[in-house]
């Protein structure tokens, strides 16, 4: 099983939309964990602030495999990449084996983005 860290995110009716992105991830995958919920500046050209969480779950899926079918849900909930609204933003932040769960602490500050490094470090320790 590997531990799964996935970025969420939304500027068009954003908390309404990280929800149906949260439900589609526990009817997939079964028992997610979810930080809470922050708003952060979009980045880039002007454009709504986002609501942005981090979700947590166990999967045999490989990365790539993960990363198309939150592609897929994405577009399932009305994202159209060439909008600066974004209805849903679902992205693969940490892969990590459970057996190397505490190798997940050092990698967080590989997060590509500084605002979801709180929220992911906040639920690893949660679920230790």
């Amino acid at each position: 099983m590997t531990v799964y860290v996935l970025g969420i995110g939304s500027n068009i009716n954003a908390e309404y939309q990280c929800h149906q992105m949260i439900t589609a991830l526990e009817q997939r995958f079964g028992k997610v964990s979810v930080s809470e919920l922050v708003t952060t500046k979009a980045v880039g050209p002007e454009a709504p602030d986002y609501t942005n969480g981090v979700v947590c779950l166990e999967s045999d899926m490989g990365a790539e495999a993960l990363q198309r079918w939150c592609k897929r849900l994405e577009e399932q909930l009305g994202r159209d990449r060439q909008q600066r609204l974004c209805a849903a933003d679902i992205d693969l932040l940490l892969a990590v084996d459970c057996a190397d769960a505490l190798v997940a602490e050092k990698l967080i500050s590989q997060v590509k983005e500084p605002w979801f490094r709180p929220l992911v470090k906040e639920l690893l320790n949660r679920d230790k």
